[in-house]
């Protein structure tokens, strides 16, 4: 007990230690929207109660959990892959059990969490509808989404042993989740207490067989340096081929993307209608957001030798945006392909707009991403798939705010004019910080490199 307390406290103070108004900014805009949010449920679980939406309470209940159950597994992925706490390493004589409930209560030790119990709080005295037992019920839900995310981050960063007892324990876990999860399901508003008994044994099953699969995956996935011989393979190709950390995310987002896009595939088949007119903030995974915002919003600190050669050759800004371009190609053609597939087969009446929005996206945020990588670089460290804090933060909300303008015509195809005022404003920039690269690149080379000593 005396570690979780003494892990807790060291987390809650690191928070603050650096960046401290920064960040005191950020906690009072997430208690801000918390408030918002609340209020909206608040009001729709008003209007339902009064029969004026098609929606009934129960609906919104359910809505609301699910809302829970997704930002908390999203905000794992999106816009960057966050890596599982470690906070004991393996090789301290810590007993498993302890080392295991130490991270995950320290895990939520967060100020995401904490924004969103207050909105759940928020919600609870806003509205005579959401009542005590629906607080409950939700506090478990975002309880079961974090170990989700957990069992998903063992499975991304770690070296499993199929073959051990623990993880055919963790499969036996995992199959009781989801068999008391088909019977009745956690985002479903539950009417008595009992079934808060039912949802705390399928929490505790998950819980069970998060602990067993990480007992299973014992080792890290390790680095590993894939060598061509061909000389007709493309640089762009080597570039992605052997950077492994960077094909390894790449290839992650396009997962991540493809799922998003299979899911308002599915939704039309069934139901004739697309998940993206009723979710609009989905259109954004169909622009080429996930590639910038996983890898080439830091550009040269992935392809940091690639910069150097660059650098030390002629240092020309001409061959730094061939240099950028050459690294950025295959990537975008992959995710242009994913994306016009979906087009072609399943919104053919969005076709005109994809594609200009496609091109639009492009032309703005390559230039955006070669300011943010010269501009706010990050070192990429760590493992194979070390992923936190590869780019930065607020140039990825700049590349999620300026993405935004161009789904501006979907209101009013006159708003296709935004299109050349957002290019020339991207260009301008790129353009002025090339002017300024002898003052940046001092900083460069001590952040990719001097960071190592």
């Amino acid at each position: 007990m005396d570690l979780i307390v003494f892990s807790c406290r060291a987390r809650i103070n690191s928070f603050f230690r650096q960046k401290r108004l920064q960040r005191l900014l950020l906690l009072s805009v997430g208690l801000l929207s918390a408030g918002v949010y609340s209020w909206l449920f608040s009001f729709l679980l008003q209007q339902a109660g009064a029969g004026v939406t098609m929606l009934s309470v129960e609906q919104v209940l359910e809505y609301t959990n699910l809302f829970i159950l997704a930002i908390i597994i999203l905000k794992g992925f999106f816009p960057a892959y966050i890596p599982k706490v470690k906070l004991i390493p393996s090789l301290y004589p810590v007993p498993a059990l302890e080392r295991f409930r130490a991270e995950l209560v320290v895990e939520l030790v967060s100020p995401f969490y904490f924004v969103l119990v207050n909105f759940l709080l928020l919600l609870y005295m806003m509205s005579p509808l959401y009542t005590f037992l629906h607080l409950v019920q939700s506090i478990l839900v975002i309880l079961t989404a974090h170990v989700t995310l957990r069992s998903l981050q063992v499975f991304i960063e770690r070296r499993i042993r199929w073959l051990s007892a623990n993880f055919y324990s963790a499969a036996v876990m995992a199959a009781g989740f989801v068999a008391l999860q088909v019977r009745q399901p956690m985002f479903y508003p539950a009417s008595e207490w009992i079934m808060l008994v039912v949802h705390l044994a399928a929490l505790s099953a998950l819980v069970l067989c998060n602990f067993f699969l990480e007992k299973a995956a014992a080792e890290p996935r390790r680095k590993t340096v894939n060598h061509s011989s061909s000389a007709r393979r493309s640089l762009g190709w080597r570039l992605f081929k052997n950077h492994r950390q960077a094909r390894q995310m790449l290839i992650f987002g396009f997962v991540f993307k493809a799922f998003i896009l299979g899911a308002d595939a599915l939704v039309f088949t069934k139901k004739g209608e697309h998940l993206l007119e009723e979710v609009t903030m989905l259109w954004m995974f169909v622009g080429p957001l996930v590639v910038f915002s996983y890898v080439f919003n830091n550009v040269w600190g992935f392809y940091r030798n690639l910069w150097l050669t660059v650098e030390r050759s002629t240092g020309t800004a001409r061959d730094f945006l061939g240099a950028a371009w050459v690294a950025m190609r295959l990537p975008l053609l992959i995710d242009a392909v994913l994306t016009f597939v979906y087009v072609a087969v399943f919104n053919h009446q969005d076709a005109f707009f994809v594609v200009m929005m496609y091109i639009g996206s492009v032309l703005v945020m390559g230039p955006l991403s070669i300011v943010a990588s010269i501009v706010s670089p990050k070192a990429v460290s760590g493992g194979l798939f070390s992923f936190s804090a590869n780019s930065s933060y607020l140039f990825n909300f700049i590349a999620l705010s300026v993405l935004g303008l161009l789904f501006l015509p979907i209101i009013h195809p006159i708003l296709y004019l935004v299109y050349p005022v957002v290019i020339g404003c991207a260009i301008f920039a790129l353009v002025a910080v090339l002017r300024e690269y002898p003052t940046y690149k001092y900083k460069l080379f001590e952040t990719h490199f001097k960071a190592e000593a």
